[in-house]
């Protein structure tokens, strides 16, 4: 049976109504009856395509069709049939190749009749009700679309992309480093900072004090006791206050000395942080959308937003928080709202603004350098639908995530006694009710601030932003003055006071959702009050491993190769540039010196730590380790340039399980029996040889460097047909080359013609390495035997080039070979010095040449100024290209305006002028005998030489100019000038001879 191939069908001709016309199908099986009529099957009408419209003119609503078609396809872009089909299709369609079905048409009276139809894809087109005035308007858009991630394939990003997305990341990462420093000094702003100390209650002022007595900022002399007001009552049950007479200090001792921190319920710090915490997270109001990473998106994409941020107005649901001003973040201050990322910022400013040291650490959600998904932005439909997600959330009842609704607190019973007006207002202020007066006996958690999301809950109901945010970008780092150490308190977000390791690690973003919502550590920036930053990032890593979560996300270091004389990688250099960038945000000036505490940081909290390697017990051992392991090593682990030993012995056995049951045996061999070999090549270029009879530890597959070695070795394996493999030595098999001495001054070549020198012993005995360049030209003029040194190769283009430097001569030539090029150098010399001595004489003549040209037009011409003429220019012709230039711009360029009138202006008379050049004068017209245009070559007489210099010429203003009479001494001694300046100077290697006729001609 033959194989069912796609077809292509013409299209079903419509008719004058816009309807197919019917087809038959044929009924399966010979038996059926040619006479009857099967059931046809009706196909849904096409769209009419863009150029059917446009050709049928004629036909009645075809522009309202072309409206309609144009309306759909702008409304739905994502759909596949577009209105607009290709000309090579225009007049065919694909029909699918479908499975046949049996169709039972029982009300059409043919139930006992199997019909065979088509299925043809539904093409039918929904006419809108409603039709479209005015003119169309097509706007076509060209996609430039920015390689994304998705869109590499195979292939992979090229060189030029790769440096384009790590040069947006380095800029992307110094703007949010700029940012971030601008933010920072805001907040050290004193008025910020008086703002945010009016919102604390009394309540909390009464904690600040009790913070300052417990560090031993304060004595307790300065702190007046506050008396317990007579409370008798106890908490739990059978528990009584000790007496007085119990206790081992009466009430009159102290229990500290003054000025001592009490470090008895550890660091007083942690106790204030939390009651602040507990209160700014309930004051703070979140009202907009902080900072996000989006990613990489297309041009199109990019640019729509773009166009939207500019012309529009702001959206802080779309664009996020915008604040321009220090005025505008005091009002934030004020309004205690904003987002979440302003309510860390603000809580760092109230922390500064009650005495402590505070720094500011913002995690930079930077751009990406790589092309992982990570780094692509989300699809357009995905953001807004999750925006609308959102926002139904904010609408909806706020619980747990495990759905089991929070138990509210009750208040006592002297608060339940208010009105339901006023039972949900909490006023912090007065909020000495819900805590035991503050005594220093009273316990550690007695007097912390409850304040829950009980009362805040019932408030009016907002929008919940970046809830899809799990980790902080912005939290703060409270030094202690008592341990001097930074505590990290991150009051919005996760609302942690982190006093240990776990809570310290906590701020980092790992996991699923950290990934979903591109969350990233990067660079950890933490910003002082003094304007300096300091990288805090290994603090949050996961056990300080360097690079941890960073890897992929943080600019690595680079390795720069550090070349020598002849060319050779002599090192590496390791460049950081980012702490390149960090240097001007850095510590270490004079201004702003390092400190102790710096110093103790950087050894303790920042010092990456190093991973531990874990012991591995005997018969426990597994490939990964012996690969790693520095004192045993397996055969199979063995490099291209590795060989064991002919003695070496194993010393246990690898028992190593393979699929199913199967277990293999490989013997262990300890690291020293490995020694390094070579090919004799190799060693051949750095001075050595095999010994004649060393048999090679191993055999290798020959690496092809150049065309010709790897056309050599096919035809070897073609030959043989095997593969051919070369000998590798070690260092104890080889030798030095010591070459025989030379006779009769006869220099040995080798194939090539010269001589290998990849080592000073390679030299034979009776000769010497000359290496200066000239000397192969000095040799063939003495005639003295030599060969080329060959130094070493360099590689390029599947070639190698020799490296030649200097020849090889014999010693009894070496006197001769050197006095005749140091000749050479001496002769060499003078001719550069003298290439340099006449491009310096040749640039003093052509200055000293524009010197005298300059003197002399100030000499002939330096009386004359701006009111005499020249060459018949006058003042007033530039007053009349001004005048025809603004006529020439309200006659609108040419064109006679509407209404204009041209006047006729009064004839004046004005001397007539043929040129610009030789103005016209009146006397001219007069036969008196003086032709203007007649060149007098100095042959005039003299009498008239002091009539024809006046001291003051006359040019009045608005007089026309007059030309003077002839000057025939200054005809003479312009055509003097102009012969001496023509006149042709016959050079000379002499330069005095050439100065000598310059300045002869000249003076003639």
């Amino acid at each position: 049976m033959p194989p069912l191939v796609p077809r292509k069908r013409l299209r079903s001709p419509t008719d004058d109504d816009g309807q197919p016309t019917k087809k038959s199908s044929k009924a399966k099986g010979k038996g059926k009856g040619k006479d009857k009529v099967a059931p046809v099957a009706y196909v849904t009408p096409r769209k009419p395509t863009l150029f059917e419209d446009l050709d049928s003119d004629s036909k009645k609503g075809s522009a309202e069709k072309t409206k309609q078609a144009l309306r759909q396809m702008h409304e739905d872009v994502n759909d596949s049939d577009s209105s607009l089909s290709s000309l090579s299709d225009a007049d065919f369609e694909d029909v699918p190749t479908a499975k046949r079905q049996k169709v039972d048409h029982g009300s059409e009276g043919s139930d006992d009749e199997d019909m065979e139809f088509e299925d043809v894809p539904s093409l039918e087109f929904q006419q809108p009700d409603h039709e479209f005035e005015g003119d169309l308007e097509l706007n076509l858009h060209q996609h430039n679309e920015i390689t994304l991630a998705s869109q590499l394939g195979k292939k992979g990003p090229s060189k030029r992309e790769k440096a384009i997305r790590a040069s947006t990341h380095c800029m992307h990462v110094q703007f949010l480093l700029w940012h971030n420093a601008i933010r920072n000094s805001w907040l050290c702003d004193k008025e910020l900072q008086a703002i945010m100390i009016s919102h604390l209650p009394p309540r909390l002022w009464d904690e600040v004090d009790r913070w300052r007595l417990s560090s031993g900022l304060d004595k307790p002399n300065d702190i007046p006791k506050k008396s317990t007001r007579g409370k008798t009552s106890q908490k739990g049950k059978g528990k009584q206050r000790a007496s007085a007479s119990t206790r081992d200090w009466g009430d009159a001792a102290d229990r500290l000395e003054k000025g001592v921190p009490d470090m008895s319920h550890g660091d007083p710090l942690f106790r204030l942080m939390k009651c602040l915490v507990s209160w700014w997270k309930q004051r703070f109001k979140i009202t907009s959308p902080g900072l996000r990473k989006w990613g990489y998106m297309d041009a199109r994409r990019l640019a729509k937003l773009m166009t939207s941020f500019e012309a529009d107005d702001h959206d802080p649901d779309r664009f996020g928080e915008r604040i321009k001003t220090l005025e505008e973040f005091r009002l934030r201050a004020q309004e205690c709202n904003g987002s979440r990322d302003v309510g860390s910022q603000l809580f760092t400013a109230l922390l500064r603004g009650l005495g402590l040291e505070v720094r500011m650490v913002a995690n930079l959600q930077s751009l990406g350098f790589g092309f992982s998904r990570i780094e692509d932005a989300d699809d357009e439909n995905i953001a807004q639908k999750g925006l609308t997600n959102a926002d139904e959330s904010s609408t909806s009842t706020p619980g747990k995530p495990n759905g089991k609704k929070k138990q509210p607190v009750k208040p006592k019973s002297r608060r339940a006694k208010k009105s339901d007006k006023h039972a949900l207002k909490m006023d912090l202020d007065e909020s000495d009710e819900y805590g035991e007066p503050l005594t220093e006996e009273s316990n550690d958690d007695a007097s912390v601030v409850d304040v829950t999301d009980t009362l805040g809950s019932r408030r009016p109901k907002s929008k919940a932003y970046d809830k899809d945010l799990e980790f902080p970008h912005y939290w703060s780092e409270v030094l202690s003055p008592v341990t001097k150490k930074f505590l990290p308190v991150d009051p919005i977000v996760k609302s942690v006071v982190a006093t240990s390791r776990d809570l310290v690690e906590s701020l980092e973003p790992r996991g699923g959702k950290a990934d979903k919502a591109k969350q990233i550590t990067a660079y950890c920036i933490g910003f002082s009050q003094d304007g300096t930053a300091k990288d805090v990032t290994v603090r949050y890593l996961r056990k300080q491993f360097f690079p941890g979560k960073t890897k992929g996300f943080r600019f690595p270091e680079e390795k720069i190769p550090v070349y020598n004389k002849h060319g050779k990688v002599k090192r590496y250099d390791h460049f950081d540039w980012f702490k390149s960038v960090m240097r001007g945000y850095t510590r270490g000036d004079r201004k702003h010196p390092i400190t102790e505490i710096d110093e103790d940081e950087e050894s303790t909290d920042l010092k990456p730590a190093k991973p531990e390697k874990k012991e591995v017990k005997e018969g426990e051992e597994t490939l990964q380790y012996y690969k790693t392991s520095k004192e045993y090593v397996l055969q199979r682990h063995l490099k291209r340039e590795e060989a064991l030993l002919p003695d070496a012995v194993p010393v246990k056995v690898f028992r190593n399980k393979g699929k199913g049951s199967k277990v293999e045996e490989e013997d262990v061999y300890l690291r020293k029996d490995v020694v390094a070999v070579k090919s004799a090549e190799t060693w051949h270029k750095q001075g050595r040889a095999p010994v004649s009879g060393a048999q090679p530890l191993k055999h290798a597959p020959y690496r092809a460097a150049t065309t010709n070695r790897r056309r050599e070795i096919a035809e070897a394996e073609a030959a043989t047909g095997q593969k051919v493999l070369q000998p590798l030595y070690s260092f104890e098999q080889t030798d030095w080359i010591i070459p025989p001495p030379i006779e009769n001054g006869v220099i040995p070549k080798n194939e090539y013609g010269n001589i290998d020198m990849f080592a000073e012993h390679m030299c034979p005995e009776g000769a010497v390495h000359v290496p200066y360049r000239g000397v192969v030209r000095v040799c063939k003029r003495l005639e003295v035997d030599y060969a080329e040194a060959v130094v070493g190769f360099e590689f390029g283009h599947r070639m190698a080039v020799p490296v030649i430097q200097g020849v090889v001569v014999a010693v009894e030539n070496y006197e001769r070979v050197m006095e005749e090029l140091e000749k050479d150098e001496a002769e060499r010399a003078r001719k550069e010095n003298e290439k340099r001595r006449k491009e310096v004489l040749t640039t003093w003549r052509k200055f000293l040449m524009g010197l005298r040209i300059a003197d002399r037009f100030r000499q002939d011409y330096g009386h004359l100024d701006e009111s005499v003429d020249v060459f018949g220019h006058d003042k007033t012709a530039d007053k009349d290209f001004e005048d025809m230039r603004e006529r020439d711009e309200d006659m609108a360029g040419g064109f006679l305006p509407e209404g204009y009138e041209e006047e006729e202006a009064a004839e004046v008379e004005k001397p007539r002028q043929t040129s610009g050049f030789f103005p016209v004068d009146e006397a001219e017209d007069s036969d008196d005998g003086n032709n203007p245009f007649e060149v007098d070559y100095g042959k005039g007489d003299d009498e008239d030489i002091p009539a024809e210099q006046p001291s003051e010429p006359e040019a009045p203003a608005k007089a026309t100019p007059k030309k003077a009479a002839p000057k025939p001494k200054a005809k003479s001694k312009q055509s003097t000038r102009r012969r001496s300046r023509r006149k042709r100077v016959v050079s000379s290697d002499d330069e005095s001879d050439e100065e000598s006729e310059f300045i002869d001609s000249d003076s003639g």
